[in-house]
This record gives structure tokens, C-alpha cells and sequence, in this order.
């Protein structure tokens, strides 16, 4: 009996069995019995805070999705105008913070006149619990909630060409993921830092989707001190190029100097549309200034176009009558602005070749005294001859009729 209670419990578990592998989600719960996704699609990615808070209805230009540092600096150039278009765009960057100190400041100025900019910030300066890392994390989250935009400029502003592929990873996802803590949205737009990156980097960028956005308007405001020339640089700059994409950085007080004077200075040359015949400059964000490239894309030489109008005197600089208060006898002493080195590197080595110039110019400036003497040297027995007459002496100081010239007033009446 007991042997056939076990044989019919055998096959009952064996018929059980084979239903229930024909029938792998019965008796389970309706979520329980949803099949995994195939491993081949990709996760979700997080939404970026930039694509999620981007002024007006379009999408997100994605110029440069391979992330190519040399289209991103051609696109930093920012649109062709076009025959009749006289407005010039611009569009403010700052790096290398926030800094407690003087970021609020920054974002005080760009509250008075209504600018949205972009701010690539340094991961490092975001993460612990002591009372500055407390701090920059509420400018950061001020930052957004003004409308404006962040980027990632790596974790602890490692130049990317000159460390190991591990590490240039780890710089990247490290600045993302301490944005991404403050925020809550991994940012697309990334700077590298020194605006240097190789192969290995943008196909890294490339991979995790970010835009790499550059410059073409700097002061070197990071090695310099003389706030009223970098000020001169930048308008020189900006002319040039027509606008463009102004690199600064908010972390030092000779740059909110900067600041404040370089937006006076665009507000007193601001566009009119009610004014369409006049140029002027249009402060906007970064999605307007690239959907404005998207919609006409620069020009292949439009940097050596713009040198030959300025040679020809076809593109006017601004003009001295338009300038803020203070300002007027800035804009009268800057010279014409010369037009860039056409080469990126070249242009970065402009401060040794300026350093060789000032170098040489003493030689030159030492000679002169020797030219100038000699030339005395030759005048002196023309000026030593005396003059007889009192008539021919009230002549050559003035008195005494119709100025002469010199010659005449030497020679003996007929």
C-alpha cells in the first residue's frame, strides 16, 4: 500500500512539473510573469538638466554629437550673418567654480541686466560636509535656479591630455556625478579644462552623449591682473569676431570687474529691432546663440573673410559716441583690433611672441637718441647764424607783417 501511495505521488509531481514548465507564469502575479526587457536596449538615461530647462519650445541643438574639438571650435565662432543682419551675438561662459565669494557677485550682475550665461564647475568643489563645500553647493543650486545653465568641467580641473585613460574617465563621470548629487540631473554640456582633448576624450564625451562647448573670446583672466586691459582685450575681441562665446572666470574679483564693465559696455551697444538698419550686440543664452549657428552655420575662412573687411575698412568698429559713462575715453584710446592668429596654438603662444617683441624694442628705442643728436648736430649752424637787420629779426619772431618762412626771412633784400 504504502508503495503505491509513492508511485502515485511520483507521477503527479512529474505531471505537475511538466505543466508548469509549459506554463512558466501561472499562478504568479501579473508583474511577476512581465519578461525582462532584452539585453540589448539600452537603460534610460537620466534627463539632463540643460535639455529639461532650455528657454522655449525647441529641443536641444546637438551640433557636434561626435564630439569633435575641431568643429566645436569652429562652432564657437557662432552664426554667419547673413547680408543685412546687424545683430551680433553673444553669449557669456564662466569657469572653474563656484566659489562662494564671488560667484554670487557674478550672478548679481547678470540679474541687473537680464543675462542668462553657462557655468562649468569643478566637481571637487561640490563634494564633503565642511562649511565652504555647504556653501558652494547652495550657489550651485542658486545658479540653476536663475535660469542658468552648468556644465561639467571635470572633477578637479585635470588637464586630460596629460593623464591615463582610467583617469580621464574618472575625471569625467566624477565632475558629472557631483553635479548630478546637487542637481539631479547629469549635465550634457562639458569644457574640458585648458580646452584640451585627444582622441581618447572625445570618444569618451562622444560615448556619454555631452556637448563640448568652447570659446573664442578670452582675456586670460586667470593669469593676468590689469582689469582695464583685459577689458580692452575682450572689446577688441568681441568686435573682431562679431560676437561670440566669452570665456571668464568667476572666481576671481579682477573678473567681476571685467564683468561689470564688459556688460555696460554691450547694454550701451545693445541690438534695436526698432533699429534694424543699425549694428549692435544681443546678449542671449547658450541654446539661442547655438540654434542661431544650427540655423547658419559659420562660414569655412570666415575668420580670414573678416580680416580682409577690417584691411578694407568695410567692417566699422563701435563707436566712441555710444559708450557707457567712464567709458568713452576707453573706447577712443583702444586701437582697431587686430585680427587673431588664424591657428588656435598659435594664438595661445601670443604672450611669448609680444614678450620677444618688448624685448627688442629697447634696442630700437636706445639707437634713436643717437639719430636725434645728429640730426641737432647738422641743424645747429643754420639756427646759430645771426640776424643782422631789426626788420629781418621782428620778421622771424612774428612781429611786423605777414609770417615768412624761414628761408625767406634769411635772405638780404635785392
Amino acid at each position: 500500500m504504502r508503495g503505491l501511495l509513492r508511485g502515485v505521488v511520483a507521477a503527479v509531481s512529474v505531471a505537475l512539473g511538466s505543466w508548469v514548465g509549459l506554463h512558466p507564469g501561472a499562478g504568479l502575479p501579473e508583474e511577476a510573469r512581465a519578461e525582462p526587457p532584452p539585453a540589448t536596449e539600452p537603460p534610460d538615461l537620466a534627463p539632463h538638466a540643460e535639455t529639461a530647462g532650455a528657454p522655449g519650445p525647441h529641443p536641444w541643438p546637438r551640433l557636434n554629437p561626435e564630439a569633435d574639438m575641431a568643429k566645436a571650435w569652429s562652432l564657437a565662432e557662432g552664426p554667419h550673418r547673413r547680408p543685412g543682419d546687424k545683430r551680433k551675438l553673444v553669449t557669456l561662459t564662466f569657469d572653474d567654480g563656484p566659489f562662494p565669494e564671488t560667484t554670487p557677485r557674478v550672478l548679481d550682475l547678470l540679474a541687473q541686466y537680464g543675462v542668462r550665461a553657462t557655468f562649468f564647475v569643478i566637481g571637487r568643489y561640490l563634494d564633503g560636509d565642511d562649511e565652504r563645500a555647504r556653501a558652494s553647493r547652495a550657489v550651485l543650486r542658486r545658479i540653476a535656479d536663475e535660469g542658468h545653465l552648468v556644465g561639467n568641467h571635470t572633477h578637479d580641473h585635470a588637464l586630460l591630455t596629460a593623464i591615463s585613460h582610467t583617469q580621464v574617465l574618472e575625471q569625467i563621470d566624477r565632475g558629472a556625478a557631483s553635479i548630478e548629487r546637487v542637481l539631479g540631473n547629469k549635465p550634457i554640456l562639458f569644457r574640458p579644462p585648458f580646452g584640451g582633448l585627444d582622441e581618447f576624450g572625445q570618444e569618451a564625451a562622444r560615448a556619454r552623449h555631452l556637448d563640448v562647448l568652447l570659446w573664442n573670446v578670452e582675456a586670460r583672466d586667470m593669469q593676468r591682473d590689469d582689469t582695464q586691459g583685459m577689458y580692452r582685450d575682450l572689446v577688441r575681441q568681441i568686435a573682431y569676431n562679431e560676437g561670440g562665446v566669452v570665456l571668464l572666470h568667476d572666481i576671481r574679483w579682477t573678473s567681476v570687474s571685467i564683468l561689470k564693465k564688459l556688460l555696460a559696455y554691450l547694454d550701451a551697444r545693445r541690438y534695436d529691432p526698432g533699429r534694424p538698419n543699425r549694428e549692435g550686440y544681443a546678449i542671449v543664452d547658450l541654446p539661442t546663440y547655438l540654434r542661431a549657428v544650427e540655423a547658419s552655420p559659420p562660414e569655412r575662412g570666415a575668420r580670414e573673410l573678416r580680416a580682409k573687411r577690417r584691411q578694407r575698412g568695410v567692417a566699422p568698429s563701435p563707436r566712441a559716441a555710444d559708450a557707457p559713462a567712464g567709458d568713452v575715453a576707453e573706447s577712443e584710446a583702444a586701437p582697431e583690433p587686430a585680427p587673431p592668429e588664424t591657428e588656435r596654438d598659435e594664438r595661445r603662444d601670443a604672450p611669448a611672441k609680444t614678450t620677444a617683441a618688448r624685448a627688442r624694442r629697447p634696442v630700437e628705442v636706445r639707437a634713436a637718441p643717437a639719430k636725434a643728436t645728429a640730426a641737432r648736430a647738422r641743424s645747429v649752424e643754420p639756427r646759430s647764424a645771426p640776424i643782422k637787420t631789426k626788420a629781418a629779426r621782428r620778421t622771424a619772431e612774428g612781429r611786423g607783417g605777414p609770417a615768412k618762412t624761414a628761408p625767406k626771412s634769411r635772405r638780404r633784400a635785392p
